[in-house]
């Protein structure tokens, strides 16, 4: 019996061998096939591409460090540093960005840069978003939609945030419903040429000549001039918005200070209305307005009237405006959607899908219904925040950008915001407006500058040394800002008043006495 069980047992264990030898076997067939299957399928889909690709064109970015190949017919540009746009009219515009991960992880980048599409603001409707394995890339996919704005309009989107290192590639495409389905079959055929390279170059401004320029505009009662080598100082006194009753507070200030400010801004909302005779009351006193056109409803969270005034929802408070303007006669300065790399912003892109052309089309229905009620007195000034918030390669100022054909000046916003909030950094007046002014310069070589508001707060340093460095610096180094404007209001902790302190006001008033700035800009007819 023994030795039976013993012969039992060997030929099991014959058996069992056998049966995992064949086993395995059967997997090692399977999974070989299975490998030869996927490569079989990844050269015929480069067999394929290559036959697709053979007369593309290459685009390698040496700032972003990647290089890929794109259809003959596409259109490309580089903006260095900030983005690649691939695009061809009608059909699909394709932007990609490279976003180093310094403050936060990737998943932190992509949730927050597509919030409003996850949220649906702005009239957006998400389709699908997931996580996905993009040709061998970790990477995640958002589709969505949202309304068409205009007969070219491209509202399909898909976006892949593809994960590699401590970086995001992000390839937005956009087309429209009848070409979407194509347009996203070359976005996959681009994205299987795309390789990274090491970043070689980064963005340069350099040192700008020294421009000379003299303002003169003419207006039907007044006339303005400024030299070159002067600045026309203005402010933002403290008044009620559309009324704007700005002599109440402003012509105690100027007693003090002994100097007239001949240039104005105010601010205006959808719900703004604004009071003719005090609008004339201004230019009357040989003075000059600027208004801060802002697309919402003030104090509306999450508004994105940005949209609606686009479809034309607005048209009639626009062309109330654009009549009471054109009727001054005179020259009436309009900043169009201010600070739109700001979150804070409702007009910024990160409440719409991150696209900026929205802006870009918000902004030229703007400046088309002022030229076509005949308010040819209005210069539009463009005018970002010296920093973008984010500061994700999709909020760059020079993407929101609407081209030189509508825009008249540039302006520039950099506060000193001092050391009242946790986070804010005490910043001397040349470390905010050198860089700046280098930037613009190289990129708007050919528009006037001005500072359309600016202001230091009394926490963190010392204002008066602030202010004094300003007034010596300012004509001599940023000779093409030609205007700057003072915010003269206590801002919640940010004490940006002139009369912060007397030293602070004693140094705002020594520097008013410069011939630079102390002199008349504005001519009656």
């Amino acid at each position: 019996m023994g030795k039976v069980n013993k012969d039992l047992d060997k030929d099991f264990k014959s058996v069992k061998k056998e049966s995992i030898t064949n086993f395995n076997k059967r997997w090692v067939i399977i999974i070989i096939g299975f490998i030869f299957i996927m490569l079989l399928g990844t050269i015929l889909i480069f067999k394929t591409i290559k036959h697709d690709v053979q007369n593309w064109e290459i685009c390698q970015n040496n700032y972003d460090g990647f290089i890929l190949s794109y259809p003959k017919d596409w259109q490309k540009k580089i903006i260095p540093g900030v983005a690649t746009i691939l695009s061809k009219d009608g059909y699909i515009k394709l932007t990609i960005f490279v976003q180093p991960l310094d403050k936060v992880n990737a998943e932190q980048y992509i949730l927050y840069s597509n919030r409003s599409i996850n949220e649906g603001w702005g009239g957006i409707k998400l389709k699908s978003q997931k996580k996905i394995n993009l040709f061998g890339y970790k990477a995640w996919q958002f589709d969505w939609i949202r309304t068409r704005l205009s007969p070219s309009d491209l509202n399909y989107y898909r976006e892949f945030d593809v994960i590699i290192g401590k970086k995001v590639y992000t390839f937005m495409l956009k087309s429209d419903q009848q070409h979407f389905l194509d347009a996203t079959k070359d976005l996959n055929n681009v994205f299987l040429t795309f390789k990274t390279i090491p970043a070689m170059v980064k963005p340069d401004f350099p040192s700008v000549p020294m421009v000379k320029r003299e303002i003169n505009i003419e207006g039907q009662h007044h006339r303005v001039n400024i030299p070159s080598g002067k600045t026309l100082w203005g402010i933002l006194n403290p008044h009620k918005i559309g009324q704007i009753k700005y002599f109440d507070n402003l012509l105690p200030l100027e007693k003090q200070l002994d100097f007239k400010f001949q240039f104005l801004i105010t601010y205006a909302s959808l719900d703004t209305k604004f009071n003719q005779t005090e609008l004339e009351q201004i230019y009357k006193d040989n003075r000059i307005l600027m208004v801060a056109l802002q697309p919402w409803w003030y104090g509306k969270k999450n508004d994105t009237s940005l949209i609606a005034l686009i479809q034309g929802k607005y048209d009639f408070i626009l062309r109330e405006w654009a009549c009471q303007f054109k009727n001054l006669g005179d020259p009436v300065f309009v900043r169009f959607g201010n600070e739109m790399n700001g979150d804070w912003s409702t007009w910024s892109a990160w409440y719409t899908g991150k696209d900026t052309d929205i802006y870009k089309m918000a902004w030229e229905h703007v400046y088309n219904i002022f030229k076509s009620e005949g308010a040819k007195n209005v210069i539009f000034v463009f005018n970002p925040h010296d920093r973008s918030f984010p500061n994700f390669k999709w909020n760059n100022y020079l993407l929101y950008y609407p081209g030189d054909k509508t825009v008249d000046w540039i302006g520039l916003t950099g506060y000193n915001n001092g050391t009242s909030y946790p986070g804010d950094v005490w910043r001397d007046f040349d470390t905010i407006y050198d860089p700046l002014y280098r930037k613009y310069m190289n990129n708007f070589p050919d528009k006037p500058f001005m500072i359309t508001e600016f202001s230091c707060n009394e926490k963190g340093g010392n204002k008066a040394n602030w202010i004094q460095q300003c007034f010596q610096h300012l004509s001599t180094n940023y000779p093409n800002i030609k205007i700057v404007v003072w915010f003269n209001q206590v801002d919640g902790k940010w004490q940006y008043n002139i009369d912060s302190s007397s030293q602070s006001f004693e140094a705002f008033k020594k520097g008013l006495e410069n011939p630079c700035y102390h002199f008349q800009a504005i001519y009656s007819k």
